[in-house]
């Protein structure tokens, strides 16, 4: 659903801040102002943000106007701690709110917790924790850019789920009776929690209000099979949004979410100078696998690679998979040269560990290729191309060793 893809959106561009950080933990206030204004000026609906080293704030963009919270330590304000200390245990983006600003207007506050170490020391898990990573977005100009409002194009709309807590959460836009009432209701999924939107036609639906209540009673009626068909299609334009973004097998992002944040990052290298890498990672020897055990054992062994790759990789990476037994990593923030060699070796050495399915130990092998952006290439297809020419590189050895 659109409402769900602006919230991730612009949650996605603001988790360059938290890779930014990761690789520079002791940035200047000068870096932070510059990379702080770029990251805003790229997601439209964020108005400011914050960095809080040891959960007290010290660096704050724009400064104007919240020159306040300065100094601010989350351990001793008791309305913004347990949203914090949730998204320190779950290492996870707290999005809270809505929360009506000094300023005027209301927001919602979406926290993320900043673990840094060397790039080579593996799973997030090994890593210390830094601080927090603050981004204030408008609320009203996420809901209008997602076509959410009280009314609309002939529909009532409202959506609850305060904090994140979904149908048990406080009503966040428009007439909290919807849901009361016989409209549609779909969730919205956060990084942490979900909301909850509810829609339904201005007026009602046309049908008599007998005929509602028979159908509820005996199971049939026009007003049930309408509602019931409503209620599917929306399911179903839910779902086909999501399997247009990822990957029906494995769950991961496809080539066209990979394309997009690719881009995302691009745009605010561009204007920062800040980097990035992509990894190719490709299965050698699968097809063999398939024709000896089936594409039952295949697939989940595809499912595997995936859940190997995520586990060496952090939350503000992207790990995709593009086709067959292709995948791509994208890793903001991470430096070329010689890190780069060691998390690409780390990425071959980790799926190239034998797999169990069943009772069958299969034994698998990767070639992995790498290009940095914007050290190897001036665009993103340029950056792909390297990337695919290096793992096919290093493909090409592996058979020759063979």
């Amino acid at each position: 659903m659109k409402l769900e893809g602006e919230v991730n959106a612009t949650l996605h561009v603001a988790h360059g801040l938290v890779s930014y950080v990761a690789t520079r933990p002791d940035l200047s206030e000068s870096e932070f102002q510059r990379f702080a204004a770029e990251t805003v000026a790229i997601a439209r609906n964020v108005r400011n943000v914050a960095l809080a080293p040891d959960n007290v704030i010290r660096f704050v963009h724009p400064l104007a106007g919240n020159e306040a919270v300065v100094g601010l330590d989350y351990r001793a304000n008791p309305v913004q701690w347990p949203s914090v200390e949730r998204a320190i245990k779950e290492r996870a983006t707290v999005v809270a709110g809505p929360v009506d600003l000094v300023q005027g207007g209301q927001a919602l506050i979406a926290r993320t917790p900043i673990f840094v170490a060397a790039p080579e020391a593996g799973p997030q898990a090994e890593r210390r924790f830094w601080g927090m990573a603050g981004v204030v977005v408008d609320i009203a100009g996420l809901f209008a850019d997602a076509g959410i409002e009280p009314q609309n194009a002939g529909y009532e709309f409202a959506v609850r789920g305060a904090d994140g807590s979904g149908a048990d959460g406080d009503i966040i836009m428009g007439d909290g009776t919807l849901f009361q009432r016989d409209a549609i209701t779909l969730p919205v999924i956060l990084p942490s929690g979900s909301w909850q939107i509810a829609g339904l036609p201005v007026g009602g639906w046309k049908v008599d209000p007998f005929a509602i209540r028979l159908a509820r009673v005996i199971g049939y009626g026009v007003s049930a099979v309408l509602a019931v068909l409503a209620f599917l299609l929306a399911i179903s334009h839910q779902k086909a949004r999501a399997m247009a973004l990822h990957d029906a097998l494995t769950g991961l992002p496809n080539r066209r979410l990979l394309e997009d944040r690719l881009l995302q990052l691009a745009a605010l290298s561009d204007r920062t100078g800040f980097d990035f890498q992509v990894y190719f990672v490709d299965l050698n020897g699968f097809k063999p696998i398939n024709d000896v055990y089936g594409h039952a054992v295949g697939d989940a062994l595809l499912k595997e690679v995936g859940r190997r790759l995520k586990d060496e990789t952090r939350k503000t990476d992207t790990v995709a998979r593009v086709g067959g037994d292709e995948f791509v990593v994208l890793m903001p923030g991470v430096a070329a040269g010689p890190v780069a060699v060691g998390i690409a070796d780390r990425f071959r050495n980790r799926v190239s560990e034998p797999v169990i399915i069943g009772d069958k130990p299969i034994a698998i092998q990767a070639s992995v290729g790498w290009a940095s952006y914007p050290s190897d290439a001036e665009t993103v297809d340029d950056l792909m191309v390297l990337a695919d020419k290096r793992m096919y590189r290093a493909k090409n050895n592996f058979a020759v060793q063979m």
